[in-house]
């Protein structure tokens, strides 16, 4: 199989409905602000020091991936050669390029015509408190899909089992990302791992995090929570290692 390595740098980008407000509760979250802007809408690129994530004030399908590469043009002609079709855009200015593709999930790649050694990697300081980013979590109707039209893409399976239902995680080295087929989901979420979740999730309801709900188990231990930022996104804290 023909692999195509879409680039050395990804981010998670998430449409906000005041950037502001979002801004706040990722920063309470422990997020650092990296840099940002006004132009062309509102924005800022935070890191958890394991994951960046772009928070942009304007309508979009959100979350998706932004991938950045210099060769970007060389990599849509590869997938026109694959028989896929990325959609394109040109910023009004003429000076940035974006193509567009959709994996059977209808879950969308954003591949940006820019230097990736220009993009500010995660620098491994892991400070979120929720835990250690583990994965984008991708719900899909069918496993075997997904997997095969991200393995097109240099991912490789670091993990799969069936139970409670067909699972799998992938990764190309920019990013992480699992997919599963369950309806008990249906949006992205962004996916933590912990071994104090108990503890976690109580600071979090201590400091008045709204949007919270924890998960628990027979016994009435707390597994893990769901917790929903200010513009809809969805954090997912389990239990375990990532």
């Amino acid at each position: 199989m023909n692999r195509i390595k879409l680039g050395n740098y990804a981010h998670i980008s998430i449409s906000v409905l005041d950037l502001q407000e979002s801004s706040r509760f990722y920063e309470l979250l422990g997020f650092k602000v990296l840099y940002g802007n006004n132009e062309p809408h509102p924005w800022a690129l935070f890191t958890d020091g394991s994951v960046n994530i772009h928070l942009y004030q304007f309508s979009f399908v959100s979350p998706a991936l932004h991938y950045f590469s210099n060769h970007m043009q060389d990599k849509v002609l590869e997938l026109m050669r694959l028989g896929i079709r990325p959609g394109q855009q040109t910023s009004k200015d003429g000076h940035r390029v974006q193509s567009t593709i959709a994996d059977p999930s209808e879950f969308l790649i954003m591949l940006m015509h820019h230097n990736d050694a220009e993009m500010p990697k995660p620098d491994g300081d892991l400070r979120c408190r929720l835990g250690t980013f583990g994965e984008l979590s991708i719900n899909t109707e069918n496993l075997g899909s997904s997997v095969d039209f991200w393995q097109q893409f240099d991912f490789t399976i670091l993990n799969r089992g069936e139970k409670p239902y067909p699972w799998a995680i992938l990764s190309d080295g920019a990013m992480t990302v699992g997919f599963h087929q369950t309806s008990s989901f249906t949006t992205p979420a962004l996916t933590y791992y912990a071994t104090d979740v108990h503890e976690r999730v109580q600071l979090l309801k201590y400091d008045s995090f709204r949007n919270l709900r924890e998960l628990k188990d027979a016994s009435g231990t707390t597994e893990g929570a769901v917790l929903q930022a200010p513009e809809g996104q969805l954090l997912f804290i389990l239990k375990g290692r990532a």
